[in-house]
């Protein structure tokens, strides 16, 4: 997780549900504070934002290979 271009922390669990664990990604937000700390980012409501966001995309991504690249699909499923 980084906030305005600024790391602040590695393994955020707040992001990705856990049936999402293969997800490996860089989240750069401008929303949130650059003063966080772990518990400031477990009650603010726009980490609940980025994380309905980052959802939504990998569902999104993941269908879009289900309908374009079939083979590819299923290769990552098994």
């Amino acid at each position: 997780l980084y906030v305005r271009h600024v790391f602040v922390e590695a393994d955020c669990e707040e992001l990705v549900p856990a049936w999402l664990r293969f997800v490996h990604g860089v989240v750069d937000s401008q929303d949130l504070p650059l003063n966080v700390s772990r518990e400031i980012l477990q009650q603010n409501r726009e980490m609940s934002r980025i994380r309905g966001r980052v959802v939504r995309k990998v569902q999104d991504a993941l269908a879009k290979m289900r309908d374009e690249r079939r083979e590819d699909y299923v290769r990552f499923w098994n």
